[in-house]
């Protein structure tokens, strides 16, 4: 005797069985065609970045690196994973600028600047070889600082219009301090700013600052009218740590011994900006310097602010 239903259950079943051999063939064909399934929450997979000479990645793969870098879990696995990707400190790769002009790109840290957004540090930071001449303001003082500078607002302008767009479009904003009052030795005067383009300052180029004590010893006395200008030395180091380029190249407070901070603009070499403000004043009219390096690569001499002077350029990645 035959069951009620058994012929409802079996064309159940080749209804089922069709509907798999259908989607075997379905998927078959995308892996053919090298076609990614729709699956919803599921996003459309990326050819996997591999390593390449530095010089050789577009800015968004340099941008994927970065962020494999930044977001490692120990700094010796950040290490090891820009090694296996060929970047270093000291990576160096051309800039063709949106002006025409030639500059380099040199990584200059892995994993030392703070995100100004969120936690942890950001992947890479890398040295723009002079982008431009400018003054730091078109009036003869250092008021305000850098974060007061014109300067710093055309680099958030005209002078990012000066990266190509894909790079410009990738970088990360950092914390900077600097002592933004001007003249001053107040340690309060060094405050945060978060920036996408900024300047170095003097201390990370060159590490712990010794300008003033360097000229004026450290104890005070006749020649130097009593004041004590250890304070000042004391205010500019705290305006950020050396990064590991300019430490291992020697850089100092009074030495390039392998001419690492001798620079060009348009084929000739040029001093260039620190953002660092000359922080005391002899007359108390003449709050008018930013720190700089001298065209021939010496880490340190003072240029009025309204003077045109080399803009070498921070970011990162």
């Amino acid at each position: 005797m035959s069951r009620r239903g058994g012929g409802c259950l079996t064309a159940v079943a080749v209804v089922l069985s069709l509907l798999v051999v259908a989607l075997g063939a379905g998927l078959l064909y995308l892996v053919l065609t090298n076609q990614t399934p729709d699956v919803p929450g599921v996003s459309e997979q990326t050819p996997e970045l591999g390593p390449k000479v530095f010089e050789e990645y577009t800015w968004e793969e340099l941008s994927q690196v970065a962020d494999l870098i930044s977001d490692a879990p120990s700094e010796d696995e950040a290490r090891s994973i820009a090694e296996s990707y060929n970047v270093a400190v000291g990576s160096t790769r051309p800039l063709t600028l949106t002006d025409g002009r030639q500059a380099s790109l040199t990584v200059v840290g892995i994993r030392a600047d703070r995100l100004a957004e969120g936690e942890g540090f950001a992947g890479l930071t890398l040295m723009a070889s002079p982008i431009s001449v400018q003054p730091m303001n078109s009036a003869q003082t250092n008021e305000g600082g850098w974060e007061g500078s014109e300067l710093r607002s055309w680099l958030a302008t005209e002078g990012m219009a000066l990266l190509p767009d894909e790079l410009a479009s990738s970088i990360a904003p950092v914390k900077k301090l600097t002592n933004n009052t001007g003249v001053t030795s107040d340690p309060a005067a060094v405050t945060e700013t978060a920036d996408a383009l900024w300047l170095f300052s003097g201390s990370e180029v060159c590490g712990p600052i010794t300008w003033f004590t360097d000229e004026y010893g450290t104890e005070p006395n006749a020649y130097t009218g009593y004041v004590n200008f250890v304070p000042y030395d004391e205010l500019l180091s705290s305006e950020g740590s050396q990064y590991e380029y300019f430490s291992a190249a020697g850089v100092s407070a009074q030495s390039d011994p392998n001419g690492t901070l001798r620079l060009t603009y348009g084929g000739s070499e040029t001093s260039w900006w620190y953002r660092s403000s000359y922080p005391y004043s002899f007359t108390g009219e003449d709050a008018s310097f930013f720190f700089q390096v001298m065209a021939s690569g010496f880490p340190s001499t003072t240029g009025l602010a309204s003077e045109p002077s080399g803009v070498t350029v921070g970011l990162c990645l």
